[in-house]
């Protein structure tokens, strides 16, 4: 049996040889014409951007930084650094000034690469001015260079850097810094096509003619693991740089499957429910019908039995009437991918009913290998799916979730050993509290760190709070707090776009937003319903250090920015406060 290339420079030439005329990457140009790369040149560009690298004397072991668009010279720039022996550092445009400068202090790195001058003017006031900086546009000037001006570089290369090992680091990432300072983990060459090939033993329809979307920032690990998955089954990929324009050009990409994380899939319902609500009364009650129709026939397959005989009548014109919503994301989609939140239970039931798999998976920072992940075969909706091969899986006491496996990273960059999140049997603890039932799917249950204890002794996890409180179409984040006091407190950010933000402060909106939200935590015990809603306009943001890169909520941040506003809604609240009927509270 043939053993795979075992680094990504190797895995890289294996795939132009194998594949050389098929399609690599695919990319807009300024006419917004898909332009096609083939693997034979992606394999040329990045081996003269290497030769290139070395003539400016980077080696094995150096730092390389990047900060660029979400681009095929963001890849063309890692793979050529990882050719050098150097180890790439991604760098985020939109992360809060704190973290970026964290970053770069703890990587040094020896090289910067970013989109023009100004950003990486920016970028030099958080280090020391790098020995090597490089630009993707703009013209070369004193101690900058440009990728154009290194790709038809016509100096002789010096000989050929010898290929890292399989052990060699190929990359520094950082935790999300969801609870304090973000963290750097190295990870070799060895364990990423771990991961890569983990995920191709689970998903074996996907080949050569798949199509991926690459459209989260490739600061994100996981995006880059999905970059050479795709490499190393001969995919192409499609960079979309600006997410904005995602929902347009999908049609025209016609993926394969689909990454996003639960902000894309709360947006894309939230897109289709308001589309729908500029129908005609008539067209709106028909659409809906036929997806109550899709949903009961959805609900029945996951259940293991039949539909109902009217369902299954009715099923040939639902899908009819449905199709034009499933044509947002192509015709060729097999399935959708979530992660690095819980996705809402009641959203991926929305999506099967319209025809549309999504599919949650698992992860930690401090294992390359995604822990566990649904698959179109194996699926339960609310849970994470089954460990994937190398996650060897224990429940400890508390019921904290413990992983060890050749994925899991050994330390912090610049920690110290005990700072490595291991137990004396090497397993790292994940800090979430989870189940794993008799058919092996995995069941989270909560973080660590967010659950939290009422002055009356009472435990209360956010999450499920949240998602219920999410359901609302006007609310765009929801946090829970509550540590130490009488009962929790919802925080309730609501969308500006929304008709009912130009009424907040009036009776019948106040109203509306308390009755629905009674309405949604009706499930939960009184304890933990919230006691107080804290009602606002200003959004989160990954620049205010209130998300992170993956658009995760940093509760500290976010705690400490409306601290006082808490303060004074507890106090309000207390006064006022009447049994079964939360006090709400406008920030200003």
């Amino acid at each position: 049996m043939t053993i795979a290339p075992q680094t990504l420079p190797e895995r890289l030439s294996a795939r132009a040889q194998d594949t050389p005329e098929a399609v690599g990457y695919l990319f807009r140009d300024t006419s917004g014409s898909w332009q096609e790369t083939r693997w034979k040149d992606v394999a040329k560009t990045v081996a003269t951007l290497a030769a290139a690298f070395g003539e400016l004397g980077l080696k094995t072991g150096d730092r390389v930084a990047i900060m660029l668009p979400t681009s095929p010279n963001w890849d063309y720039c890692h793979l050529a650094a990882l050719a050098c022996g150097a180890i790439a550092v991604g760098l985020d445009v939109h992360d809060a000034p704190g973290n970026l400068h964290h970053v770069l202090a703890t990587t040094t790195p020896r090289a910067v690469i970013a989109a023009d001058i100004g950003t990486l003017d920016a970028l030099s006031a958080h280090c020391q001015p790098p020995e090597i900086r490089i630009v993707a546009e703009g013209e070369p000037k004193p101690g900058v260079l440009t990728l154009s001006s290194l790709l038809r570089s016509g100096s002789p290369p010096r000989p050929a850097p010898p290929l890292p090992s399989p052990d060699d680091t190929a990359t520094i990432v950082f935790t999300s810094g969801s609870t304090g300072k973000p963290k750097g983990i190295a990870y070799s060459h060895r364990q990423i096509l771990l991961a890569c090939d983990a995920l191709a033993t689970h998903f074996t329809s996907i080949r050569h003619e798949a199509r991926f979307v690459c459209w989260l920032p490739l600061s994100n690990l996981f995006q880059r693991i999905l970059n050479v998955f795709a490499l190393s089954c001969g995919a192409s990929t499609f960079f979309v740089d600006r997410p904005e324009q995602l929902m347009r050009l999908l049609p025209e990409i016609r993926p394969t499957l689909f990454v996003g994380v639960p902000r894309f899939f709360e947006k894309l319902h939230a897109g289709i429910m308001a589309e729908l609500d500029r129908k005609p009364l008539p067209v709106r009650a028909v659409a809906n019908a036929a997806w109550n129709v899709g949903q009961r026939i959805a609900s029945a397959q996951r259940a293991g039995h039949g539909a109902s005989l009217p369902d299954r009548l009715l099923a040939p014109v639902a899908r009819r009437i449905l199709s034009p919503l499933r044509a947002l994301m192509g015709p060729d989609l097999q399935f959708m991918a979530s992660g690095s939140a819980p996705l809402p239970l009641w959203l991926m039931e929305r999506f099967h009913g319209l025809g549309w798999l999504v599919l949650e998976a698992y992860g930690v920072s401090e294992n390359v290998i995604p822990i566990a992940i649904n698959t179109p075969d194996a699926y339960r909706f609310g849970s994470v799916g089954r460990p994937l091969p190398g996650n060897e899986l224990v429940i400890a006491e508390d019921h904290e979730l413990l992983v060890r496996g050749p994925g899991v990273s050994l330390q912090y960059a610049k920690a110290s050993p005990t700072d490595s999140g291991h137990d004396e049997c090497g397993h790292l603890h994940t800090g979430d509290y989870a189940r794993i039932d008799e058919d092996g799917f995995v069941w989270l249950e909560g973080r660590k760190s967010e659950v939290f204890k009422t002055s009356t002794g009472r435990r209360v996890a956010p999450s499920p709070i949240e998602a219920e409180l999410k359901k609302l179409s006007y609310v765009e984040h929801a946090i829970v707090v509550g540590q130490g006091r009488p009962f929790p407190l919802a925080l309730l950010v609501i969308s500006p776009q929304h008709p009912i933000a130009g009424r907040l402060g009036t009776a019948d909106a106040m109203s509306q937003i308390r009755q629905d939200a009674v309405a949604n935590s009706a499930r939960f015990p009184d304890f933990q319903r919230p006691g107080v809603l804290l009602v606002t306009t200003h959004p989160f943001s990954v620049a205010s250090g209130e998300l992170t890169a993956n658009l995760k909520l940093r509760r500290p941040a976010i705690e400490a920015r409306f601290a006082a506003q808490i303060e004074s809604a507890y106090r309000i609240a207390c006064h006022s406060r009447q049994s079964n009927r939360p006090t709400i509270v406008v920030d200003p």
